[in-house]
């Protein structure tokens, strides 16, 4: 329950060595969109506009998105009062509870993280499978243990490791520990791809939209408040919530930021109003293709494009815009995980080690190993 006085916080920063400034807010803006655009718009789209709200998601992301936006005017406000690395740690330590909102948002990267590598070995093997009539054996390519949905249960699937997925943990885990720049030039490319292949998928697939898939836009009700109807639209507007939720990790790194004054309120806003167009475009064409009751899938928009003639080459390209997605999401969630461990660390709440700074390369390079470590361990072998 200690709390550090805001005047306290602004003196730490000035005196505070290690981390260097050397992101722009163009690369902010970048690392925001690189963790706000992944499964949310690959996955959790199709099955909300499924199970729940029918052709009106496009409401429940215009919804959220409005929700969102009015959290990132907070964080922008915050960001700029203390910009230091830790985020919603650091802002709540100057009230109360930053131990345990610490954890939380540790927590949340943390099993991102695991989530989207495990999710990325999955579309590596199905991209594999698409070019080329090479099978991937299974047993190096799932994880030992898996969840029976039914049952509610582990259980042992019989098959070795998820070695795609301790590889890319592997290889994120080099590129954070080399430095900022580094990994923000990554990044910054990695976003610039999925962004333009989003934009392929929206111009090349909104010819082929059938009008009647538009009808009825909110959906007959079955009395229930998962049922769709208006109430179907806003049960997936809890649904979807969360493929805003990452516009929080720029001001992770907000102690890296050049004038963070001016660049983190025009990164952090800016990566949300991208995302809310972004997520409205490809819902609207997404829902238009095909009828809703198709799209609780993997891939829902893998669905939707089988109604285009372009269906072999833009499938690729579209498994080639979740990978890039998934790459970014994990890179910049084990980014921002390592810099609240740095904040906790040097506010006495973690070990040293959390917070010690390689010399030359500016980087937690202990923490991230640690952690990279961890989930490398965790995505090979669970679900």
């Amino acid at each position: 329950f200690a709390r550090k006085p805001m005047k306290q916080l602004q003196e730490e920063l000035a005196t505070k060595q290690g981390f260097k400034r050397t992101l722009n807010w163009i690369q902010l803006l970048a690392v925001g969109l690189g963790t706000i655009i992944g499964a949310g718009i690959f996955v959790l789209s199709g099955q909300a506009a499924a199970k729940y709200s029918g052709p009106s998601i496009i409401i429940s992301f215009v919804i959220t998105g409005v929700i969102a936006l009015l959290s990132s005017l907070s964080f922008s406000e915050l960001g700029t009062m203390m910009p230091s690395s830790g985020s919603v740690y650091i802002y709540v330590y100057v009230e109360y509870l930053a131990w345990f909102i610490g954890w939380n948002s540790v927590i949340l990267y943390l099993f991102s993280v695991l989530t989207v590598v495990v999710a990325w070995s999955k579309h590596v093997v199905l991209f594999i499978d698409i070019v080329s009539d090479y099978n991937v054996t299974s047993m190096i390519i799932e994880s030992p243990v898996a969840w029976n949905e039914d049952t509610e249960r582990f259980f042992i699937t019989g098959q070795v490791i998820n070695l795609p997925a301790i590889a890319i943990t592997i290889v994120i885990t080099i590129l954070l520990i080399s430095g900022i720049r580094q990994t923000a030039t990554v990044n910054s490319v990695l976003v610039v791809i999925k962004i333009i292949i989003i934009l392929i998928f929206i111009f090349t697939c909104c010819n082929y939209v059938n009008r009647n898939n538009y009808y009825p836009f909110f959906s007959l009700n079955n009395g229930s408040s998962s049922g769709h109807g208006v109430a179907g639209m806003l049960q997936a507007c809890t649904y979807v919530f969360v493929a805003y939720v990452g516009f929080d990790s720029i001001s992770t790194v907000a102690q890296e930021a050049k004038s963070p004054e001016t660049s983190l309120p025009i990164a952090i806003i800016g990566s949300t109003i991208i995302s809310l167009l972004l997520y409205v475009g490809i819902c609207t064409v997404m829902v238009g293709l095909v009828p809703c009751n198709l799209l609780d899938r993997d891939s829902p928009l893998a669905e939707a494009i089988k109604t285009t003639p372009y269906g072999l080459w833009l499938s690729i390209i579209m498994n080639l815009g979740a990978i890039a997605s998934y790459t970014t999401v994990a890179l910049m969630g084990m980014l921002s995980q390592t810099r609240i461990f740095y904040a906790m660390a040097n506010d006495g709440l973690l070990p040293p080690i959390f917070a010690k700074i390689h010399p030359q390369r500016a980087t937690p390079w202990l923490s991230i190993l640690i952690i990279g470590a961890f989930c490398a361990i965790f995505s090979g072998i669970c679900p």
